[in-house]
């Protein structure tokens, strides 16, 4: 029988899985937007779709944000963050990442078990124009009465719920968006100063532990014992033990105390008192009897566990255990990427600021102050399969001034509190607690616990101090004439909660108008895509051309023979 060739094979295979090959588009997007933007909100300033196998190829989007009047110069500094995201359509919550039922929903077919479609787009009725304020501030249209699809509002909260996760388990708990939710998110702040700062921390990962073994199964306990007639022991059932629990006793006695009048069978309870003053009982376990041994395997497993419980942390914002557990096992999930916004470019920029004079002499005391700041954001994505948003948000926050944080030095009364290389160096818990008064001297309860960070660190830590006329003995958020060269959102009794990680607590002081949008966004740029996509060709307007040229043509035939 002759063999067969690998052409042959390839010629009758009928369960190849590779796509045919399509020939490969390239278009260009042209972003131009303007809009305007609160500050303390994340706003979505421009957004636009890829579809499936599309790529993003070297794209350069330019945005400027210009700042709105305020009476003085500011100056603590203004802050603007500019993200761009990718939100793949499978991270879309109804799809519970798995890339079978979005296949399924794309191609409107029903779920594995056959009893649903899932649809691919969620829809709802526009409203009133501008009544959704992430369509406003991206500026689309639509007719009340249109019937649009969720997928720009879906990509939004996905973002910041990405966002909220990464920052802290905790916050995303608390604050976790709806995807139907349409108001704008708070914004994050960015803390500097206080980056290293946490309300918690893992102190087992940091020192590690070792389990000891001990040569015997049981360790006699010294100090306490039995005087008088013993009776017959017997079973007990449900006794209270000092773990907790309760145990059965299959042989046991019942033991008289002291006071009772002692009974035939029966004994005291005795235990040994420590030296020859005071009433405290030397009660202890006999360890150097029983000899206790340290495992060299135990402490390598240490050293080792402790490696990978820091390897861990980089997937704590993942939402599944087991994804995690499969990445721990240096397992690969291709799929795991296109299940969560993707960030693409990020950069911040503070705002220049600059104050102008009035020209005419009639004014020439009066003066304005705005600001502006830009950039430049390059954005790049590989082949994506399952398509999406990309969108880019905006942030304007001012720069926290902790101004009432005390000062290290200052506080200190004993020598010995200072840093202390040796001391320091052989320190195996190099982490240090945090009081809520040291990032407020006002608060209410300066000595409870604000969070954690690492030891020494308020010894570099930024400090940001404002006295003379300017010195502000309390927090408060109400208008201050002598304070408008500051812009401070501040609150009473800061802790370390959601309020200081987003910008929940918010004023706009400064501004001459403090109802308003206080930015106002330029959006310039073209994104590059690549994809598969087919395009008609040029359309010319209809004259008639075809058919006059082919009414001058003889199209008879000859017929042979005749």
């Amino acid at each position: 029988m002759p063999q067969m060739s690998a052409n042959d094979i390839r010629n009758i295979a009928r369960t190849n899985t590779t796509p045919i090959q399509i020939a490969r588009s390239t278009r260009q997007i042209n972003q131009i937007a303007a809009t305007s933007m609160p500050a303390g909100k994340m706003v979505p300033v421009t957004a636009f779709p890829l579809l499936r196998e599309d790529q993003l190829r070297n794209s350069m989007i330019h945005c400027k944000v210009d700042l709105m009047e305020t009476a003085e110069i500011i100056k603590n500094g203004i802050k603007c963050r500019f993200m761009a995201y990718f939100v793949p359509f499978l991270a879309f919550d109804r799809f519970n990442g798995g890339m079978d039922e979005f296949n399924r929903s794309y191609m409107k077919q029903t779920i594995a078990d056959g009893a649903t479609v899932t649809p691919f787009f969620n829809t709802m009725t526009a409203g009133a124009v501008g009544s959704i304020p992430i369509h406003k501030y991206l500026g689309f249209h639509a007719a009340p009465t249109d019937v649009i699809n969720t997928a720009y509002i879906e990509a939004y909260n996905l973002i910041w719920n990405f966002r909220a996760r990464n920052r802290s388990e905790t916050l995303y708990q608390a604050k976790k968006r709806l995807m139907t939710a349409t108001t704008l998110a708070p914004a994050f702040w960015q803390h500097e100063q206080f980056k290293y700062v946490v309300p918690d921390w893992d102190d087992v990962a940091m020192e590690g532990s070792v389990d000891l073994s001990f040569t015997s199964a049981g360790i006699p306990v010294k100090g306490l014992g039995l005087q008088g007639a013993i009776q017959t022991a017997a079973p007990y059932t449900n006794i209270r033990e000092s773990d907790g629990n309760t145990r059965n006793y299959a042989n046991g006695w019942i033991i008289d105390g002291v006071s009772a009048a002692i009974s035939p069978g029966e004994a005291y309870l005795v235990a040994e008192r420590r030296g020859t003053g005071g009433n405290w009982p030397n009660i202890y376990a006999d360890l150097a009897g029983s000899g206790v041994k340290i495992s060299l395997a135990n402490i390598e497993l240490a050293k080792r566990t402790q490696w990978y419980a820091n390897l861990k942390a980089q997937f704590e914002g993942l939402p599944d255990s087991w994804i995690i557990d499969l990445l721990m096992q240096g397992v690969s999930v291709p799929e795991q990427m296109w299940k969560q916004p993707i960030l693409i470019a990020d950069k911040t920029e503070i705002f220049g600021i600059e104050k102008r004079w009035a020209t005419d002499g009639a004014n020439l005391t009066d003066a304005v102050v705005n600001g502006a700041a830009m950039c430049d954001l390059d954005m790049v994505l590989p082949r994506t399969p399952t398509g999406g948003i990309v969108m880019i948000v905006a942030e304007i926050l001012p720069e926290q001034l902790f101004e009432r944080g005390r000062d290290p030095l200052l506080f200190t009364s004993d020598p010995a509190t200072l840093p202390n290389a040796m001391k320091d160096d052989l320190d195996p818990q190099k982490v240090e607690r945090m009081s809520k008064g040291e990032i407020e001297t006002s608060h209410s309860d300066p000595n409870g616990l604000f969070g954690y960070r690492p030891l020494n660190w308020k010894w570099q830590q930024s400090n940001t101090r404002i006295g003379g006329k300017w010195f502000k003995s309390a927090p408060s958020n109400t208008f201050n004439e002598d304070r408008q060269h500051f812009w401070t959102v501040e609150v009473t009794d800061p802790a370390y909660n959601s309020d200081f990680m987003i910008s929940e607590t918010f004023n706009t002081l400064p501004f001459v108008v403090t109802n308003v949008d206080v930015g106002e966004v330029q959006i310039q740029g073209t994104a590059i895509i690549e994809g598969n996509t087919q395009f008609g060709t040029r359309l010319l307007e209809n004259d008639n051309a075809y058919a006059e040229v082919i009414s001058q043509v003889d199209q008879t035939r000859l017929v042979k023979g005749s």
